[in-house]
């Protein structure tokens, strides 16, 4: 990990092993003190040999005042002493700091001494590909280097929340055309800071009736899980891992870089959030299920969207009934886990279940504040999350 991670006014202690080298100290460059005319002050060099089991100490002052470094003895064999050509001429050296800055296991939170926000309990998010933000850090690692009379609290005490100097690659999310199964995964990924591509392939190929019967073949109703039209996400790790359906992104995203749990009293059971996580994202999607085979109001007979094929009918008024019986069942878990759905902290579910809240309440004539009052007040809460706004602005 590369960031602003050394204590201030901590010392520096190299252990060199092996083949002797020579530690090479110079004087940085100071600023100049009376004219531009004035010259600089000559620069001062030192050179230390570092023999085998020999250890350096630079303390914070003479850090302050000098650079320092070991070359690479690239001269012929045959002009070095013995102490220079022992052991084969191989060398390890094992450099020593106290680290002030740290970062998750996941590489997602920074907090310390040299980023943003100072105790482990307001850790703040690692940002990703910010490139005015790594640039800003490595004119201060310049200055640094170059000036003895460096002002290490006006360069480095803001602190920042970059880890290592060069932009990496983003994952690739590309789009379905069901606004559900994306808003799902576009939710997931910006309530967890993870930077991403967006590939939109919705208009590749025209949604006719046959499109649809065709993939109605080739993809049977499974008691409503099986989505027809699925995102898919694409990793940058070694695999270049790709998983593809709204729901297994969500828990590829959840084993990765799971949500924080807020721990209150004893600690967590992980076995039983795993089980709630499953469970309740499968009933989300029975009830996006029911709400995509809902009647429609206005004719009563007509569907809202097609049902899939194999899966067995039933009356207007008892679709009906089911669709509010299991929306009734949502509306005790706002009640029970607020502000969110499934806990008093944000959770895999609520980015499974928001999505298909959000369809009911703006296109269902039916769902109205006096009959489902926890699922309203939790609707406008989620609401009112940045990463919402952004997602919902973008749509417009």
């Amino acid at each position: 990990m590369q960031t602003l991670d050394i204590v201030r006014h901590s010392a520096i202690v190299n252990m060199s092993i092996g083949a002797q080298r020579i530690m090479t100290l110079r004087t940085k460059k100071s600023k100049r003190t009376s004219g531009v005319d004035s010259p600089n002050p000559a620069r001062q060099t030192q050179r230390i040999p570092m023999p085998h089991n020999s250890v350096f100490v630079l303390g914070p002052e003479t850090n302050m005042q000098w650079l320092h470094g070991v070359r690479a003895d690239k001269r012929p064999t045959q002009q070095k002493s013995e102490m220079e050509s022992s052991f084969g001429g191989e060398r390890i050296s094992l450099t020593f700091r106290q680290i002030g800055t740290f970062a998750s296991q996941n590489n997602r939170k920074i907090w310390g001494q040299g980023a943003r926000k100072k105790t482990q309990s307001s850790a703040g998010w690692v940002k990703t590909g910010d490139s005015a933000e790594m640039e800003a850090m490595i004119i201060a690692f310049g200055r640094e280097n170059q000036q003895a009379d460096f002002d290490w609290q006006a360069e480095y005490g803001r602190g920042f929340d970059v880890i290592n100097l060069v932009s990496v690659a983003k994952p690739t999310l590309a789009l379905c055309r069901d606004k559900v199964a994306n808003l799902r995964v576009q939710l997931s990924l910006l309530e967890k800071k993870i930077p991403y591509d967006l590939e939109d392939k919705r208009g590749e190929e025209e949604a006719t009736d046959d499109n649809r019967e065709r993939r109605h073949q080739s993809m049977p109703w499974i008691h409503g899980l099986s989505n027809i039209e699925k995102p898919m996400f694409k990793d940058t790790d070694e695999e270049a891992s790709e998983t593809q359906g709204d729901l297994a992104i969500l828990f590829y995203l959840e084993k990765l870089y799971p949500f924080e749990i807020r721990e209150d009293g004893d600690p967590p059971d992980l076995n039983v959030i795993n089980k709630r996580n499953f469970g309740r994202s499968a009933r989300s999607n029975e009830l996006l299920f029911a709400w995509q085979n809902l009647p429609s109001q206005s004719t009563g007979s007509k569907l809202r969207c097609s049902t899939t094929p194999g899966r067995p009918t039933s009356s207007h008024n008892m679709v009906v009934c089911e669709f509010e019986k299991d929306l009734n069942i949502w509306e005790g878990y706002a009640q029970e886990h607020k502000p969110f759905i499934a806990d008093n902290y944000w959770t895999l579910i609520d980015c499974a279940f928001w999505p298909v809240l959000n369809e009911i309440v703006h296109s269902w004539p039916g769902f109205r504040v006096q009959k489902f009052p926890e699922l309203s007040a939790y609707h406008e809460r989620v609401l009112s999350r940045e990463a919402v706004q952004s997602l919902l602005d973008h749509e417009e």
